[in-house]
């Protein structure tokens, strides 16, 4: 029976071999990785997932347009590439300009990277944070990093718009399949540790020696008002401490 069981497992990792090999030897991919030239070490890694499903939102971090950005992969920077982040998956996305193929690059291969403007790290397992991506505000000691993550969930009713976390224009009300929004915020003290907020008061609290004059300089600027976004709310304050 043992000796049964180690011949299926041989064929077993055969087969996947020949398929993984064939997977390789497509010629759209062979020629994707050629046209790489220079970066094609970038463009070895994983296809990025695909969803073949109908579902409304989509996977994306926040657009499905790839955006030009920097990254650093296995200690190499790269320039001008075009980025995207799979927040479903928590990858990196990366594209060759012209082609209809992307790669995903897991969290800890990309320790930093910017998209845009943007500034985003890359946390594998075991370290401060859970794994993932996540978006920087500020460029002092003190910082906050921006947790986005997706999954798929189910409902018979119209979930378009806040219920999901962001507006889908092509939703669909026949299609019960959809992709949830979430989100986290952690605050990087000058030492490193983190906490975890949630609220504004939460924010200027880490900050106790200038706690009035951030609530001072956020009143002069009209920044204390709840309509204003939180993103830009942790931008102002780290930006009033950085001074």
């Amino acid at each position: 029976m043992k000796k049964t069981l180690t011949i299926l497992a041989g064929l077993l990792a055969c087969l996947a071999c020949g398929i993984s090999a064939r997977a390789q030897d497509r010629p759209e991919l062979q020629a994707f990785q050629k046209a790489a030239g220079d970066l094609s070490i970038l463009y070895y890694g994983k296809q990025a997932p695909r969803y073949n499903f109908l579902a409304n939102g989509h996977q994306y971090w926040s657009q499905t347009a790839f955006e030009n950005g920097n990254l650093v992969f296995e200690g190499n920077f790269y320039q001008d590439i075009p980025l995207n982040i799979d927040a479903m998956a928590q990858r990196i996305l990366v594209k060759l300009s012209g082609s209809p193929f992307a790669v995903a690059l897991a969290p800890a291969q990309t320790p930093s990277f910017s998209i845009g403007e943007r500034q985003f790290v890359g946390i594998g397992p075991g370290e401060a944070l859970p794994e993932g991506i996540y978006e920087i505000f500020g460029k002092g000691p003190e910082r906050v990093y921006k947790h986005i993550w997706k999954q798929l969930n189910h409902s018979v009713s119209s979930v378009n718009g806040q219920p999901i976390g962001y507006v889908d224009e092509n939703y669909r009300e026949d299609v019960t399949r959809y992709f949830a929004y979430f989100e986290s915020y952690y605050f990087r003290d000058a030492n490193g540790r983190f906490t975890r907020i949630k609220r504004r008061n939460a924010l200027i609290r880490q900050f106790p020696e200038h706690e009035q004059e951030i609530r001072k300089a956020l009143r002069a600027a009209k920044l204390d008002q709840h309509k204003t976004k939180f993103d830009d709310f942790c931008k102002a304050v780290l930006n009033i401490t950085a001074r």
